[in-house]
């Protein structure tokens, strides 16, 4: 999944003799926070509103000051895409070939339809949540107990909760029941945090539980 995939093209770019009035009917135009500057289709930098806010004549020409130049190869994968987007909190991110030419811009609203597809969001299945201290993370032995009950993750996704220090793991199976393979990884003394199922598979593993509770006090 290359940044090139998906390139858009539709965006308006400035040229160093546009104005800060017209950089910024630009940018509202198409909602945006940001367009990049191109000299001869060689991009120079990328133009805040920021920026253009800061200037102390907004009917004088942006100018052709290489300031800020974040920029992604075409040929980079889209994970290294959404670090550059994070990091400067951009609205979009232009994209160049390996001699500066200018080739389009990703944007935000492109990455989610990209992370969508990277993450299986439409795909059939069910999806839960383990809590695992990191050092105890072993993905050999959560992929077994998962391909034990015939099933196979499509997607797994890690976070570390800032309060706890634990890891969280988001991991997407294509079994549209998670139930046996949620009972699975708690015989094996994993922390189930939290399911999505359809809502009568998850009423289902309520009353389970619910009946294995009753059956214990029972004993």
């Amino acid at each position: 999944m290359l940044v090139k995939d998906f390139i858009t093209k539709e965006f308006p770019v400035l040229k160093s003799f546009d104005t800060g009035e017209y950089a910024l009917a630009l940018m509202d135009d198409f909602k945006l926070k940001h367009l990049p500057l191109l000299s001869d289709g060689i991009y120079r930098c990328l133009v805040s509103e920021k920026d253009i806010l800061a200037m102390p004549d907004l009917s004088q020409t942006i100018g052709d000051a290489i300031l800020f130049a974040p920029g992604i190869s075409e040929n980079a994968h889209i994970h290294q895409a959404l670090a550059l987007m994070k990091r400067y909190q951009l609205s979009l991110l232009p994209i160049i070939s390996d001699s500066s030419e200018y080739r389009g811009v990703l944007t935000r609203d492109t990455l989610i339809d990209a992370l969508a597809e990277l993450c299986c969001a439409e795909a059939s299945g069910s999806l839960f949540i383990l809590e695992v201290k990191p050092q105890d993370y072993s993905l050999t032995d959560i992929a077994r107990i998962i391909e034990s009950n015939n099933a196979h993750v499509l997607n797994l996704l890690s976070h570390i909760d800032a309060e706890t220090g634990r890891l969280h793991l988001i991991i997407k199976i294509d079994l549209e029941d998670a139930s046996p393979v949620i009972r699975s990884f708690e015989r094996f003394n994993y922390t189930v945090i939290d399911y999505f199922m359809e809502k009568g598979m998850v009423e289902d593993l309520l009353q389970q539980r619910m009946e294995e509770l009753l059956h214990y006090m029972n004993i």
